[in-house]
């Protein structure tokens, strides 16, 4: 099928079998990071979760779910260097606190306080050469031109 590598959130418990499987396969395997008080919320968790195990086995870093949890994405992405297989970029309206609610609206990237600009610095720090999923859980019947909006400011940021 040619899959890469898949987002997931494994129960601890399971990461030994999932790292084996994942060399044997040969298809990676990104913890994908939900708003606290979700178990993969921080990334210490997940440095923890993955210590010991494939280099397959890493983070899949969702920035506005940081943003929401009140962590900084750009600590988040130092802190995960070398371990980040995928990325869900988002930016979120300016929240107060802890979140885990609808309160925390997506924006066109760029206007929110995902600090879209240093995100992008950092993964070209890092060399990112992962694959971007583009969110925007914000008006789904017609979030077309917000996305496009975003990828086009994207684009012109990594110059």
């Amino acid at each position: 099928m040619g899959i890469q590598t898949f987002t997931s959130e494994p129960d601890e418990k399971d990461l030994a079998l999932v790292s084996a499987l994942c060399d044997e396969y040969g298809i990676n395997v990104a913890i994908h990071n939900h708003p606290y008080p979700k178990h993969y919320w921080n990334p210490d968790t997940v440095l923890t979760a993955i210590q010991g195990k494939s280099n397959r086995v890493g983070a899949c870093a969702d920035i506005g779910h940081w943003v929401r949890s009140d962590l900084d994405p750009v600590e988040c992405l130092k802190k995960l260097e070398g371990h980040v297989l995928h990325l869900h970029m988002k930016d979120l309206e300016a929240i107060e606190g802890k979140d885990t609610g609808e309160e925390n609206r997506d924006v066109r990237w760029g206007t929110g306080v995902a600090k879209t600009d240093g995100v992008i610095k950092e993964l070209k720090r890092q060399n990112f050469k992962g694959m971007i999923s583009a969110e925007y859980e914000r008006n789904w019947e017609n979030n077309t031109p917000n996305v496009k909006a975003s990828v086009e400011y994207f684009r012109s940021a990594l110059k």
